[in-house]
């Protein structure tokens, strides 16, 4: 998938006037699975959730609603959270997912900034330079750049990831450790076109630019979710059947109803999008 990837791929900004990508990888969260589990935990989770796959991620899918916001951190496919992104998310309203994530390009600080449909690329007082002391720039509407961002801000929704996850047959791996804490591991693989039906807030431009986009990876899309024993979304990972779990990004869920409040950019604190590339290059 291209979104998740922009927004790791603040890392790849520069290269993206093409484009975005987003995927999650088994493989590349070996580090994050891995541990000498006991079978008691592993079956205490087990217990929390049910045996119904469906039946776990619409109840995850509630609790993660309930929470309202959180912080979430990508990892790039070779395990970098430097090159990844992290920060806050609010998706409390469905069709108005936002979003703050801080990550880095070479010695570059660069943020993105999602609110409802706006999408805004920034960086700290050092790139404000390049911006005539300006530390935003709002992406213009229909900018591919901007269309991928805000179809990251959708994929890190994760009421929407669980919601089509259930919609589909999801089936389950088994128990995992994520960071040490016991989590069950569901699978679900979707069709991108129900992907695309299933994110509210998209106006029908943006939507089809999110099906052209996502298309780029695989006409399916398999994404793999952990829940731990309350039921909470802790780790997600998604790829395309294009290029496959090797290509991939990890997303984190945590401080679950603790994300600051996310607020759009002062109008005074805006350069001129004509500027962008500075910014990235």
């Amino acid at each position: 998938m291209r979104a998740v990837r922009l927004a790791s791929a603040v890392v790849t900004a520069a290269v993206l006037v093409g484009g975005v990508t987003a995927c999650g990888s088994s493989a590349k969260s070996a580090a994050d699975t891995k541990g000498g589990d006991t079978k008691a935990a592993g079956d205490a989770v087990a217990g929390a959730l049910g045996g119904d796959p469906k039946a776990a991620l619409a109840a995850s899918a509630l609790v993660m609603q309930k929470a309202g916001n959180g912080k979430v951190t990508m990892v790039a496919p070779d395990g970098s959270t430097h090159t990844g992104g992290s920060g806050d998310a609010d998706w409390k309203d469905p069709g108005k997912t936002s979003v703050d994530l801080t990550g880095e390009m070479d010695t570059k600080k660069l943020r993105i900034r999602v609110v409802g449909t706006d999408v805004y690329l920034g960086g700290g007082d050092a790139e404000a330079a390049a911006l005539g002391g300006k530390h935003w720039v709002k992406m213009p509407a229909g900018n591919e750049m901007g269309d991928g961002l805000l179809l990251m801000t959708q994929m890190l929704n994760p009421v929407v990831q669980l919601t089509l996850a259930a919609a589909n047959k999801p089936t389950k791996v088994g128990q995992e450790a994520v960071e040490g804490t016991q989590a069950t591991h569901i699978r679900s693989v979707e069709d991108t076109s129900t992907m695309v039906a299933g994110m509210t807030g998209l106006s029908p431009e943006q939507r089809q630019a999110v099906q052209k986009s996502l298309e780029q990876d695989g006409k399916t899309i398999t994404v793999d979710l952990w829940l731990d024993a309350k039921q909470q979304l802790v780790q997600l990972q998604e790829f395309g059947d294009k290029n496959g779990e090797h290509d991939a990004v990890t997303v984190k869920y945590t401080g679950l109803g603790s994300a600051a409040k996310i607020a759009a950019p002062a109008a005074a604190d805006l350069g001129n999008p004509a500027d962008i590339l500075k910014l990235l290059g």
